[in-house]
């Protein structure tokens, strides 16, 4: 009696469906034996560590290494007043011309927060010179007031008379005006007047 015998062929994708079996069933088995808490920095590659390994707000304020965040970390328009410390900010912490008029409170400003010469006429309403003048009797007092238009404020002023013999008696503001106050001292009849200088708005 004859026996035959039978040669049986290992196919390449046999070989594969093995191997990927084995690295299954021993990947479960190192991931079922690792206990909890048991993984720590020495157990992890340098660099490894990507944002979505992280839980969302695991990362917070003590976590970060001082001086670690720039500029550059850090979205445009990420920053506004509730992240900024009251008082925290100072000149060294702002860009050239990065306060504008709109950042400035109304009214907050005074004379010492300007530096010298740095208001000038661009920076003014426009300036009207105002004026009036009256006709005053020999030998009387006269006055006379150049009053600034509505909406208008008096800034300075000031008076002349006609002719000389006429002795000015008063000059000052008076409300949204110049008052001009002479005698007049000459032969005859004397005109005096009045200016003042008004800005607007």
């Amino acid at each position: 009696m004859t026996r035959k015998t039978r040669s049986f062929r290992i196919s390449p994708a046999l070989v594969i469906s093995c191997v990927a079996l084995f690295l299954a069933l021993t990947g479960s088995a190192l991931a079922v034996g690792l206990a909890k808490n048991s993984v720590r920095s020495a157990q992890i590659v340098d660099g490894t560590v990507r944002t979505v390994d992280l839980r969302d707000n695991s990362v917070n304020a003590p976590k970060v290494a001082p001086n670690a965040i720039g500029s550059e970390e850090i979205a445009e328009n990420a920053v506004d007043s509730p992240e900024v410390a009251q008082d925290a900010l100072t000149a060294q912490d702002l860009g050239a011309a990065s306060v504008a008029s709109s950042e400035v409170a109304d009214q907050s400003l005074a004379a010492g927060d300007l530096g010298p010469d740095s208001v000038n006429a661009s920076e003014l309403g426009t300036v009207t010179l105002r004026s009036n003048s009256v006709k005053v009797a020999k030998g009387a007092t006269g006055s006379v007031t150049a009053s600034c238009a509505a909406g208008e404020q008096v800034l300075s002023g000031g008076g002349q008379p006609g002719h000389f013999g006429t002795e000015m008696t008063s000059s000052r503001p008076s409300g949204s005006g110049w008052l001009y106050q002479a005698v007049n001292n000459t032969g005859g009849e004397e005109t005096i007047t009045a200016f003042a200088l008004c800005l607007a708005g």
